[in-house]
């Protein structure tokens, strides 16, 4: 006997169906263009699955960028696979496994949807593999990409401000300092390839702390030091080679005292004498710490065995 196997299929308004912004993640405009191009040429090929909520509400399980597309053709309605799923923590679970069968989600997107389901209470990480088909550090190491982002960050991936890729690495940042950077990463335009060389120029434990503050502050410039310092893949005993690590800390120093003193001049050029005079205390103390700093620049100068004056020798004194 020949059994049949039926799928629930219904005509849906399509515009009633809401966007599921975690499964939206990712989708670039050229693949939105390629599947436009595919669904006035072959049809609806891949279908949408929906779920349908105890609510009433509709949820795509998969078939987002379909569905997106649809919607900007202004299609009204379609033909969609239904299923009706009574626990929350399903839906991610189905979520999940429909995905794993074409590899249409990035790991930011799986982290959050298995964070939702461990909300849930009802699996732990190991049970929740075992459910999935998936090994105990597939889980862990998704979850800890969602859990170490930033939840403002992860606003602006949903929101399609920030790919997912970019966010990805920003997440190898200090929590305090990832919003701040991926707000100057947006407002500078920045690639995803400078994005993860800013990242790891960040974690290099040779970088100052006057640098990193700069790439925080202000990536593009960031950028212009590290492309001109030539930061490079160095072997662990360059690494370990305190010149190695006392030029880099030089530079990133000397080049931040050079912005830092034309922006004061700036500053000191426009700035009026009255409230110039409320920081008084604080120009003599700088004054003081600059004499000091040229003596000591002087010094290591006559040090080096040099017996005529240098350029640089000059324009100090």
């Amino acid at each position: 006997m020949v059994s049949t196997v039926k799928y629930p299929i219904k005509e849906v308004d399509i515009n009633m169906i809401p966007e599921n912004k975690v499964l939206g993640i990712g989708i670039s405009e050229s693949q939105k263009t390629l599947c436009k191009r595919s669904l006035k040429q072959y049809g609806l090929v891949m279908p949408i699955i929906t779920v349908e909520k105890p609510d009433g509400n509709l949820v795509t399980l998969r078939g987002e960028k379909e569905l997106s597309v649809l919607k900007d053709m202004n299609v009204e309605k379609a033909d969609v696979f239904m299923t009706s799923i009574i626990n929350p923590d399903d839906i991610g679970k189905a979520i999940l496994l429909l995905s794993s069968l074409h590899k249409e989600l990035n790991k930011i997107s799986e982290g959050m949807i298995l964070r939702e389901i461990l909300k849930f209470k009802k699996y732990n990480q190991k049970q929740l593999a075992q459910q999935l088909m998936r090994s105990e550090a597939w889980i862990s190491k998704r979850l800890s990409i969602a859990e170490r982002l930033n939840e403002s960050v992860a606003k602006m991936v949903l929101s399609k401000e920030l790919c997912p890729s970019s966010a990805q690495d920003i997440s190898r940042l200090p929590k305090e300092k990832q919003f701040e950077f991926a707000s100057k990463v947006i407002f500078e335009g920045i690639p995803k390839s400078n994005v993860e060389k800013l990242v790891c120029a960040y974690g290099n434990k040779t970088t100052s702390d006057a640098l990193k503050e700069t790439i925080i502050n202000s990536p593009n410039e960031a950028m212009c030091y590290i492309n001109n310092a030539e930061f490079k893949k160095v072997s662990k005993s360059a690494i370990q080679d305190k010149h190695f690590e006392n030029s880099q800390k030089l530079e990133s120093s000397l080049r931040l005292m050079i912005k830092l003193i034309g922006e004061l001049e700036a500053t000191f050029a426009t700035i009026d004498s009255v409230v110039l005079g409320n920081y008084a205390s604080l120009i003599t103390v700088i004054v003081s710490k600059l004499d000091k700093f040229l003596k000591l620049v002087k010094n290591i100068a006559i040090s080096s065995g040099k017996s005529e004056k240098t350029e640089f020798q000059m324009e100090v004194e």
